[in-house]
């Protein structure tokens, strides 16, 4: 059966790609009815939803759903019965919907809403603000234009919920295959790495000040860029804290900074969305076996077990983190402990293999579809890289 990966999606997003993967592994021959529209801009500050920026994007979409027409009429012999929509594709599932017939099914999996993300945690727009009204009412418009929801923990389907989508099941993303073969691990003394956007979720401020308490008991490490970075320099240097900066590496290069790493720094911000998500950072910490701190919450704990998998603690609280970072520190044997369990509990419960055979069982439950006998994992990967 052909499913058909449908919009103006980042393809290099890791949640794209998980799905994409997930979906080959679980049997479906997919198909891309892709425009890209969002790479141009890797780091979108503000100036990126100022009203000129948000004017020409939207010209942009308009010229990219015409295309997106003209892709799916060259499918009109034989339609895919299962349309799917992924991150990022608030716009696209309300395209598809009217575009894409005859199907069996329309997936959507946005990962976050556009509310969560630019009105409650970036703050870049006031929630009665006639750009928060809007955003929300696109918001709501996308979960119920789809047959099926796919939320990345139970938390974040309860908000989803809450915005009115009526269908909707939990399917956790997962790690790439990129973090499945564990590297030589030879960390580095005192090393506790950080890498991200600097999004409000991330908690960056909680990290210096945490940096800044530890003094020189640890190197503190933010690897990545972001529209908030300078912010942060000015505030390391305020605070004294030994931090070394570093700009992106390749997602293919992360695993090799995760086993040069003593502590792994997940999230730490406070707001309601830092709570609902497994950031793919957690995943990937986990799946290299690397000894972590993140922020406790409801969606973290669905997936890892605190105290066994990974030390946590209160959002925005820079002395439990500098805490939690020391305890990892000054004992060796607890930190690669956690990390081994943590690796050993994340191939057994989120490999792409129980990734794709848990799609497969959803879709199979909630719109009745299943493709034939899934192909091999080596097969399947091979049909997305």
């Amino acid at each position: 059966m052909t499913t058909c990966l449908f919009g103006t999606y980042v393809r290099a997003h890791s949640a794209n790609r998980l799905l994409r993967l997930a979906l080959a592994g679980g049997g479906f021959a997919v198909t891309e009815c892709h425009e890209p529209l969002w790479e141009e801009t890797a780091d979108k500050g503000g100036r990126y939803f100022g009203a000129l920026s948000l004017a020409r994007l939207a010209a942009r979409y308009v010229r990219a759903a015409r295309q997106l027409a003209q892709r799916w009429r060259g499918l009109s012999k034989e339609p895919p019965p299962l349309v799917v929509v992924g991150f990022g594709g608030q716009l696209d599932v309300l395209l598809a919907r009217r575009l894409c017939r005859p199907r069996a099914g329309l997936v959507f999996a946005p990962l976050v809403s556009l509310t969560e993300t630019l009105v409650d945690d970036r703050k870049l727009f006031r929630p009665r603000g006639a750009v928060g009204r809007a955003l929300a009412a696109l918001d709501r418009a996308a979960l119920r234009a789809a047959d099926l929801i796919l939320a990345d923990t139970a938390a974040h389907a309860d908000y989803l919920g809450e915005l009115g989508a009526s269908q909707v099941a939990v399917w956790y993303l997962g790690v790439e295959p990129e973090f499945l073969p564990r590297p030589p691990v030879v960390p580095v003394a005192r090393r506790v790495l950080f890498y991200g956007r600097y999004l409000p979720l991330h908690g960056v401020d909680t990290i210096v000040e945490a940096a800044a308490r530890l003094g020189a008991r640890a190197d503190v490490v933010l690897i990545g860029c972001g529209p908030e970075r300078p912010r942060i320099e000015a505030l390391v240097r305020t605070r004294g804290a030994s931090v070394t900066f570093r700009d992106e590496v390749p997602l293919a290069a992360l695993p090799a900074e995760l086993a040069s790493a003593s502590v792994v720094l997940g999230v730490f911000g406070a707001g309601r969305k830092a709570a609902m998500v497994v950031p793919n950072k957690v995943y990937q910490a986990a799946a290299c076996g690397r000894p972590l701190v993140t922020r406790d919450g409801p969606g973290l704990r669905e997936v890892l077990r605190p105290g066994d998998h990974c030390l946590v603690c209160p959002p925005a609280d820079p002395a439990a983190l500098a805490t939690a970072i020391s305890t990892l520190l000054d004992d060796a044997r607890l930190a690669e402990r956690m990390g081994h369990a943590a690796r050993v509990h994340l191939l057994e419960r989120f490999a792409p293999e129980q990734q794709a055979e848990h799609l497969g069982a959803l879709l199979a439950e909630r719109l009745g579809i299943a493709p034939p006998a899934p192909p091999s994992v080596e097969a399947a990967r091979a049909r997305v890289t």
